[in-house]
């Protein structure tokens, strides 16, 4: 093509497709092979191309500031509507610009019959009017989504329902929080529907489903004070949700202490004292609730958690502490929630007020009346209050007008960190499971997460001289199809299980052992002494191969393994700039070799004499690497024993 060519749709569709294996290959990775084709991009609609894609990865990863700089250096085409969207969305330091660049986008997704590319944008866009202030124009952006939702995904209607249901749970009067709660309701009902349609993420389904139950039960509790209906959402959760747990239990104490029923309430707090903490969220409220609730059954408590609240608590949860202690009989507690309420509005409220402007739109416009309205209630039942138990009534007067008026104010502005937090949460559950559900052994996620710990940890070593090395070795059943297609899929679960079980008896705790994906593991071990990889990679294949495997109809089946094996960073010179991608590679050509010797066998990659060489030697089989002088391999093709390089 030359190099002249335009960029247009019709150009950018005639572009070399991208290789088969792309999307198996993790985020980095992605990005490294996008950069190696630019570097031999031969015009500009391959250039295009190439970095459009570079920030759809980047975008797909949070990293909007990558998103940013791909949009500088190549800057989205009008048609490419995709593209487009994406450039505006990820701009975070003009939020009206980015507005409008995703409205504009919405408009022509509309008018190009793209419904579920507009509702996406719409529903972004009103994420992020909610973080500018302008509550009453994400308001209708969310509603106006809505309305085309049910033309879109359902993954895409869902993530609408459940940012709609935020916003009217935190800026509504009572019937918009009972709305809010009805959008949830709708949504877990849809969640199971998906669960049953696709059991391989019944995990993720699983953990919405928790979270969205968990929060109908927070809106009962905290903005509808229907303690009962509380209870009920509450009671839903699985026991087992180890990050939802406390949480659930200190809001179901709370709920039926205020119902009165103080034996529930007392085990709850009990149970909830001994359940551990969330991993994932910051909870540390959760003792002032305690005390709280022991303050209403026992009439005595600790003040100092409430007292010393963090000053990262969420503000929505502050402000319902604070009002919860004013309205205790005891002096000390009802002073130390007006003097609160009171620093919230000093600290945090005034100069929000001096930064932000909202305009009002009939609907949310009428919301806010009527929160104001009832809050206004609220000042005159605390002044009242105030006169009969203060004998400083002007001061506590003038504390509870403020806490008042900062309550109906604050919540209008808290709406953008709710939702942002609410993404966040989202995000953190879409990455809770690092656990491959049918071995119990970690997932090639956990490894990800965790591998440059002990490649940091080489390295380190290798400075202070200590020559500390790794074995990274790649391993899968050999002819396991066979196994699924002669015998059954549960048959090849139940090999896969063993199979786990084995190597797990036969690896160490500093070992870090996944299953990378089928009938492939992933084993990452710290080696002693410079041979001790081919002994691991022998007893990898020893333990599979010595006992036949257990069916679940109660026949036996001999079943063996092929290994693959790369010492870090003696393989590759000493050079520890390698990335580790490059290792599993290695791997990799070291495992596909052992199969072609046989299988039930090992094949270690001891040394890689000229580095400079690694793309051609990944590239080419590895006996041609070996008798160029390429490489060193070690391997045990005889059964019997452990064989040398």
């Amino acid at each position: 093509m030359a190099a002249d060519t335009p960029v247009t749709a019709e150009a950018l569709r005639r572009q070399p497709r991208f290789p088969a294996d792309f999307e198996a290959l993790t985020y980095p990775q992605r990005i490294d092979w996008l950069q190696r084709q630019l570097e031999a991009a031969d015009s500009p609609v391959r250039r295009y191309q190439l970095v459009s894609e570079r920030a759809f990865e980047h975008y797909a990863n949070g990293a909007n500031a990558e998103v940013v700089v791909a949009c500088r250096e190549v800057a989205p085409q009008a048609f490419h509507l995709e593209y487009r969207f994406v450039c505006a969305a990820a701009d975070e330091r003009d939020p009206a610009g980015s507005i409008q660049g995703m409205l504009d986008v919405h408009a022509d997704a509309m008018a190009a019959g793209k419904v579920n590319l507009a509702v996406q944008v719409l529903s972004t866009a009103a994420w992020v009017q909610s973080a500018a202030g302008d509550v009453a124009g994400a308001f209708r952006s969310y509603e106006q989504a809505l309305s085309l939702a049910e033309h879109a995904s359902p993954e895409t209607l869902n993530d609408v329902t459940l940012n709609t249901a935020t916003l009217y749970v935190m800026h509504g009067d009572r019937e918009y929080v009972q709305k809010g709660v009805a959008l949830q309701v709708e949504t877990i009902a849809r969640f199971r529907k998906l669960k049953a349609e696709r059991p391989d993420a019944a995990a993720y389904f699983d953990d919405v489903i928790a979270l969205t139950q968990y929060n109908a039960g927070v809106a009962h509790a905290l903005h509808l004070q229907d303690y009962a209906r509380a209870l009920h959402w509450f009671g839903r959760l699985d026991p087992r949700n180890r990050e939802l747990r406390k949480s659930a239990l200190v809001f179901s104490a709370l709920s039926a202490t205020e119902l009165g029923r103080t034996s529930q309430a007392r085990a709850w707090l009990a149970a909830s004292r001994a359940a551990p903490a969330s991993s994932e969220m910051d909870t540390a409220y959760l003792a002032c609730y305690q005390e709280l609730i022991k303050a209403k059954l026992n009439g005595t408590a600790q003040l100092a958690p409430c007292r010393d609240l963090a000053e990262n608590t969420p503000l929505e949860v502050s402000l319902d502490i604070f009002k919860r202690m004013a309205d205790l009989p005891q002096p000390a507690w009802r002073q130390a929630g007006m003097e609160r309420l009171h620093g919230l509005f000093v600290a945090k409220l005034e100069p929000q007020l001096k930064q932000s402007s909202m305009r009002a739109a009939s609907r949310a416009e009428l919301s806010r009346l009527q929160l104001e309205s009832k809050l206004n209630g609220q000042l005159l039942e605390k002044e009242q209050a105030l006169k009969r138990a203060e004998q400083d009534k002007l001061r506590g007067q003038r504390l509870l007008t403020a806490a008042v008026v900062a309550i109906l104010l604050l919540v209008l502005l808290v709406i953008a960190l709710r939702l942002r937090h609410d993404r966040r949460l989202a995000r953190q559950f879409l990455s809770m499971s690092v656990h491959d559900g049918l071995t119990g052994l970690h997932n090639r996620r956990h490894f990800e997460h965790h591998v440059e710990r002990e490649i940091n940890l080489v390295k380190r070593a290798q400075q202070e001289g200590t020559g500390q090395s790794i074995a990274l070795c790649l391993f899968d059943i050999d002819h396991f199809k066979r196994i699924n297609d002669s015998h059954g899929h549960d048959a090849g679960d139940a090999v896969l299980k063993q199979f786990a079980q084995r190597i797990k008896a036969v690896t160490r705790d500093s070992d870090l052992l996944v299953r990378w994906g089928g009938e492939e593991f992933l084993l990452l071990a710290r080696l002693a002494h410079a041979g001790e990889s081919h002994h691991i990679a022998e007893r990898i294949r020893t333990v599979v191969a010595t006992q036949p495997f257990t069916l679940p109809d109660q026949r036996v089946l001999d079943v063996t393994c092929t290994v693959g094996a790369v010492v870090y960073p003696r393989a590759v010179g000493g050079e520890s700039d390698v990335p580790w991608q490059r290792l599993v590679q290695l791997a990799d050509a070291a495992l596909y070799l052992g199969k072609r010797k046989g299988r039930n066998c090992w094949v270690c990659i001891d040394n890689v004499v000229d580095t400079a060489a690694l793309d051609r030697i990944l590239a080419q089989d590895l006996e041609i690497s070996v008798r160029e002088g390429l490489i060193v391999l070690g391997d045990g093709l005889e059964p019997s024993g452990v064989a040398s390089a």
